[in-house]
């Protein structure tokens, strides 16, 4: 079955000029949102036998290739990666600008498993089959540990300030466009959750206000400020 596992903060550079990028594909030892853990060495016999069939896409995309990888390797960290320079495609131009805008650092893997195990409920990812390597507007593998309520509400917020410039450049393709409605979308439910969060505790049903109440004083006085 093929599959697709994703790593947030995946990108360590970007060469404009050269349009190079370089990053992480996927994290070692980390359990993802769907409950997975990859363990080094999973890459290893693709890496060897098939690397120059492995190919770096948009958005998991095998009809918006933007080339090959010039270097893949495991290390302590995961599986990192660096581009060969990106296609002159309009999605490729596309995807340096939103790296250079901040909007987009989360990459993803497309891959069937060849051996795994079962270990107290989690599924331990030791072999996979690796076809691709994609950029992604958002990830599954949270790399870093949540840092409580408001480092995650500066986190969205900032995300969503980004894309709004972005949205009003006018500099990118329809299809670009969509996605970022689409990631906007995304954003605004992970506030309306992060909102509900914040209120519960602080909720008094005797004598405060309705927690929907509070909360759309929240998100009001929150997309006033942006």
């Amino acid at each position: 079955m093929y599959e697709v596992k994703s790593i947030e903060g995946g990108l360590k550079d970007l060469d404009l000029g050269k349009r190079i990028v370089t990053g992480y594909l996927s994290a070692f030892d980390n359990k993802d949102y769907g409950g997975d853990i990859i363990v080094k060495g999973a890459f290893t016999k693709s890496i060897h036998e098939r690397k120059d069939q492995i190919f770096f896409l948009n958005q998991h995309n095998w009809d918006q290739p933007h080339g090959k990888f010039n270097l893949l390797q495991e290390d302590a960290k995961g599986l990192y990666f660096e581009s060969m320079p990106l296609v002159d495609t309009s999605y490729s131009s596309d995807l340096l600008k939103l790296y250079d805008a901040g909007i987009i650092n989360e990459h993803s893997i497309g891959f069937v498993t060849i051996q795994d195990e079962i270990q107290k409920d989690v599924r331990i990812l030791k072999e996979l089959k690796l076809y691709e390597g994609s950029n992604v507007t958002m990830g599954m593998n949270p790399e870093t540990p949540f840092m409580g309520m408001k480092a995650g509400t500066k986190k969205a917020a900032d995300q969503v300030k980004r894309i709004m410039k972005m949205l009003r450049s006018g500099d990118l393709t329809d299809d670009t466009f969509t996605l970022l409605e689409i990631a906007l979308k995304q954003y605004e439910v992970e506030l309306i959750e992060l909102g509900k969060k914040a209120v519960e505790p602080l909720v008094n049903t005797q004598h405060e206000p309705s927690a929907d109440t509070q909360l759309n004083d929240i998100l009001r006085n929150f997309i006033n400020k942006l």
